[in-house]
């Protein structure tokens, strides 16, 4: 009995495969949908010639291509969970159709599910992209299609086979070797399987010069990521910035209001909602430690969440110029330089400015694109849609109109000037009052409150104003 059911599960391994993979879907879905989407932040695919022609000029160049062309998509957040579920689920059946007559099946089974757990884990790596598991697909697909193709193995046709994987697949040509080397194992051709082992290794050499990159960039290129576990408190902080970047101000509030502590990160976003609002003031006072922003400062050695948090603070409060500095340095240390969401950025902060040269230049990049040209269309500073206008115009009155050429981020000092540029910017005023208090600098609280409120008929009276200025 015990045999026969084994044989009756053996027998639907497909299914068992497919098990799997919806479970890796329902738990990429629902546990790390964010992370698929800031893939898609972090590049922008382009639609033209020149853009293309530039993947020739890489090894794993197919990869990389059809990798970047899926990750576009990752902007409706169920589609990276499924891709990347389907994708491990051909890889499994090519395992498995790979050794289906060498290795008894259900050994084949046990491997196939194990190596398929493995893939799962590599896509919770925080630097996963998914022309990994593309490259992993072709080193496998080509070997199957290699011994359909030649029944008898012949050794040449796979040293040329390893050389055009190496071009289109990037680290293909590991998974082909493999293998390769566990099937000529068992026939005990020891001097081909050498050959085709050296060949992996060799031919890296010469595309270390072709491509101008190191030795190992060649070899594990698109690149090789490691298993690893769920990665929660990034999911949990692109959870908050893709909320608030959809303007879903209310989900960012439940999402950040369910943990029991908030990050500086959820903190900052949550408070900027409440600026918005106006509400500032009466919501740090229930908080323990208020994250305000304030007081971070950004250089180039600034994690790249602090790089973007600050891009979406600064130009909340109006200073486009500091909004640029920190959009730019995101763009710098985005993979390959390019970041969708920061082009749409500064597109908006030159809008603002009323820099229309350089806000039709980002117009022409994102106008070659497939999910952002309609969004670039709203925005071009010569056809600018009605709604769009009334938010720029409306910005452009609270912009920062002294000199922004300055040596540091000295967010006091933007503040004060952002307030002399325009009393009437209640969301700097709000933060340059709830920063002093923050800070107990009660004396400096109420030198601001007169400069800015009293002598500007601005009355802010927030019930933690009004107990700091009895103090």
């Amino acid at each position: 009995m015990k045999i026969s059911y084994l044989k009756k599960i053996v027998k639907h391994h497909n299914f068992i495969y497919l098990v799997f993979a919806f479970v890796a879907f329902l738990i990429f879905h629902f546990c790390y949908k964010y992370h698929f989407f800031i893939q898609e932040q972090n590049q922008i695919f382009i639609y033209s010639k020149q853009y293309f022609f530039e993947y020739f000029s890489q090894n794993g160049f197919l990869s990389r291509f059809f990798g970047d062309f899926v990750t576009q998509f990752f902007y409706y957040l169920f589609v990276g969970p499924a891709v990347a579920a389907v994708l491990i689920f051909l890889i499994t059946i090519e395992i498995n159709r790979s050794f289906a007559r060498t290795i008894n099946n259900f050994i084949i089974l046990l491997i196939s599910i194990s190596i398929e757990v493995l893939l799962i884990f590599t896509v919770f790596n925080n630097q996963f992209r998914i022309d990994s598991l593309i490259s992993i697909y072709l080193g496998i697909l080509f070997y199957n299609i290699y011994s359909f193709l030649f029944k008898k193995e012949k050794f040449w046709m796979a040293l040329i086979s390893i050389v055009l994987l190496y071009y289109v697949g990037g680290f293909a040509t590991i998974i082909f070797a493999t293998v390769y080397t566990i099937k000529k194992l068992k026939q005990k051709s020891y001097i081909e399987l050498t050959c085709v082992l050296t060949s992996v290794f060799v031919i890296p050499i010469f595309g270390q010069q072709i491509f101008q990159t190191t030795y190992f960039d060649n070899l594990f290129a698109p690149k090789f990521y490691a298993p690893s576990f769920p990665d929660t408190y990034n999911e949990f902080s692109y959870s908050v910035s893709t909320e608030y970047y959809f303007k879903h101000f209310n989900k960012v509030e439940q999402i950040v209001l369910q943990q029991d502590t908030m990050t500086a990160q959820s903190g900052i976003y949550y408070n900027m909602i409440q600026a918005q609002r106006g509400v500032l003031p009466d919501m740090i006072k229930n908080q323990a430690i208020p994250e305000l922003g304030t007081l971070i400062h950004i250089d180039e050695h600034s994690p790249l969440e602090a790089i973007n948090l600050m891009n979406d603070f600064y130009y909340l409060i109006g200073d486009m110029a500091m909004s640029e500095r920190a959009a730019i340095q995101a763009q710098v240390f985005s993979p390959n330089n390019r970041n969708v969401k920061m082009i749409k950025r500064l597109c908006e902060i030159n809008l603002v400015t009323g820099d229309t040269a350089v806000a039709l230049k980002y117009v022409r990049i994102l106008e070659k694109t497939l999910l952002y040209k309609n969004w670039a269309k709203k925005h071009h500073p010569y056809f600018l849609d009605k709604d769009i206008e009334l938010e720029i115009l409306e910005k452009r009155k609270f912009c920062n109109k002294k000199e922004t050429i300055r040596v540091n981020d000295n967010c006091r000092q933007i503040l004060i000037e952002l307030l002399e540029s325009n009393p009437e910017n209640i969301v700097a005023l709000d933060y340059l009052l709830c920063t002093d208090l923050v800070l107990g600098q009660i004396s400096t609280f109420k030198a601001d409150y007169y400069k800015f409120c009293t002598k500007n008929n601005l009355q802010r009276l927030n019930q933690i104003y009004i107990d700091a200025l009895s103090k």
